[in-house]
């Protein structure tokens, strides 16, 4: 996970399904945050840490239901919650 090879989505989106999910994205050095997500979209997620929150700009990776793993950076953090934005390439 190199962030200097993250690429940003446009700036449409779509349109965010709201969910309140429980599931553990994993933070640059492989350590598990515990969240809440608040909404979804393949683009990316907003949600409330257990704790505290990754850093603005840091690399995580999600673990989808369907065992796909996806990842993103941190593009927003308000108190225990950030957004992420996914890295809009397949991954391998």
């Amino acid at each position: 996970m190199d962030k200097a090879r993250f690429r940003p989505t446009p700036i449409l989106r779509e349109r965010r399904r709201r969910r309140c999910a429980r599931f553990a994205l994993t933070d640059s050095q492989g350590v598990e945050i515990a969240v809440i997500v608040r909404d979804i979209s393949s683009h990316g997620l907003s949600a409330a840490a257990a704790g505290v929150p990754p850093l603005l700009d840091e690399v995580v990776r999600a673990k989808l239901e369907d065992g796909r793993e996806l990842w993103g950076l941190v593009r927003w953090r308000e108190g225990n919650l950030f957004g992420v934005e996914f890295d809009p390439r397949p991954q391998a």
